[in-house]
């Protein structure tokens, strides 16, 4: 599969390695994301990488006190139960520093292209996770609703694709197994051409 993100960002095709990413964060892309991470960030925008649960609420409060927003969409991905397996009790978490949190920022660069947004919060889990805990946390605020659901659901369908995140999941025995990459997230990014 051919990613939609420019190819100059790092990442940018499925299962791309640290060593391509290292090759492409010297070219002239790097300076234009670098660009962009800081006017994001200068606006609110986050992405951030984490072993310390995610404090659900304290991700929305700044967000809500933003009079531009008018529509938040968001995704809460947990662990569950049944994965490849009937029995996780956990998933352990592992990324590639620097190249992940670069990734991230470039997924949202391009849906910054794609819609107007106010806001957009990545909080992505590492380490162990327990059951029914949250691993990744998508917030999106816009204007108005369709671009916030939108946005949201590319933002978690190339994240699923795109960025470097290595699942294992732990069962109930102890057994650990790593989680392969699924052809319905590739096709899920697919859609948005």
């Amino acid at each position: 599969m051919t990613s939609p993100l420019p190819s100059r960002f790092p990442f940018s095709e499925p299962g791309g390695t640290p060593a391509a990413a290292a090759t492409a964060a010297d070219d002239d892309g790097a300076a234009e994301l670098a660009g962009f991470t800081r006017r994001a960030i200068e606006a609110g925008f986050e992405v951030r990488v984490q072993h310390e649960p995610i404090a659900l609420g304290a991700e929305f409060e700044p967000i809500l006190r933003k009079p531009e927003v008018g529509a938040i969409a968001n995704f809460i991905g947990v662990v569950r139960r049944h994965g490849d397996s009937d029995d996780v009790i956990a998933l352990e978490i592992e990324h590639y520093p620097g190249m992940t949190e670069q990734s991230l920022w470039t997924i949202v660069e391009e849906a910054s292209a794609r819609w107007p947004l106010e806001t957009v919060r990545i909080v992505h889990r590492t380490g162990r996770v327990a059951l029914g805990q949250a691993v990744v946390l998508v917030i999106v605020a816009a204007p108005h609703r369709q671009a916030a659901l939108d946005a949201c659901a590319f933002l978690m369908d190339f994240l699923k694709t795109y960025a470097p995140f290595w699942k294992k999941e732990i069962h109930g025995d102890g057994h650990a197994a790593w989680v392969a990459a699924r052809t319905r997230d590739e096709q899920a990014a697919e859609r948005w051409g």
